[in-house]
């Protein structure tokens, strides 16, 4: 069973540091996501959790916040962060 949960968890992990590192080098300048995304993967397993935890836990935040505000609060949400990361 153990193994089962590791062979479909890396990959979700691994996405989940990519995105991670594509908004913080969207937002860095001069750092682009893919070396964003190998200064994360040089860490420790417990900083790369922080981080990528940090990342993902402040977009759902910030969607909780633009929910508030309803779907046009949602859709500015979308449209922010589709801007942010091209």
């Amino acid at each position: 069973m153990a193994a089962d949960q590791d062979t479909m968890l890396v990959p979700l992990a691994r996405r989940c540091r990519r995105v991670a590192a594509a908004l913080i080098g969207a937002l860095w300048p001069g750092k682009t996501g893919a070396r964003v995304e190998e200064d994360i993967a040089h860490l420790s397993a417990r900083a790369q959790i922080a981080v990528v935890g940090g990342v993902l836990a402040l977009l759902f935040l910030l969607s909780l916040f633009a929910a508030q505000f309803g779907i046009v609060g949602l859709a500015a949400l979308f449209v922010t962060i589709i801007v942010v990361m091209r």
